[in-house]
């Protein structure tokens, strides 16, 4: 097997020898993250998230266009977006639970109240089983009188007029 003449394709092509490959900039800047605390972590993955967006943007406008460098660069924005969303509803619950529990307290300042003023919560005092079935009757219950009353009448039997019997 003949192996490769370096140094002949460097006469050739008009290269000294001393390729210098030119690396992007690589330089992260570190993020101290609380492995003990949840946000923390989600916050330090966005950093760092970011960084790594920041270099797939800087290899697109150098002419570095891939796929696999869009769909990279997309899977990372999803989780950004995933773990906002995550410190957004974390904040949020603690929020909720501060108002549920403020609500509760105002119920029970609302009850200690009633019960102080002698209000009875939920008691019906005057509760009457009344149907009432005209506009005059229902005014006149408004107005603290007397409807009239209904006298029932028993019901009448239908006679049967069934021609089959």
């Amino acid at each position: 097997m003949r192996e490769l003449d370096l140094d002949g394709l460097n006469e050739e092509f008009g290269i000294d020898g001393n390729l210098s490959i030119s690396t992007p900039d690589l330089d992260f800047e570190e993020v101290e993250i609380d492995y003990d605390d949840p946000i923390s972590i989600l916050k330090g993955n966005i950093v760092k998230a970011n960084q790594l967006l920041d270099k797939v943007q800087s290899e697109m406008l150098s002419g570095n266009f891939t796929a696999r460098l869009v769909e990279v660069a997309g899977n990372i924005i999803n989780a950004i977006t995933t773990a906002s969303k995550e410190i957004i509803a974390e904040a949020n619950q603690k929020d909720f639970l501060v108002i549920k529990k403020e609500l509760n307290a105002l119920k029970e300042r609302e009850v200690i109240l009633k019960e102080k003023s002698g209000i009875k919560g939920g008691n019906v005092q005057n509760q009457q089983n009344i149907i009432v079935t005209s506009r005059e009757d229902l005014l006149k219950i408004m107005d603290g009188k007397e409807p009239q009353k209904q006298i029932e009448q028993p019901m009448r039997q239908i006679p049967n007029t069934d021609e089959r019997n």
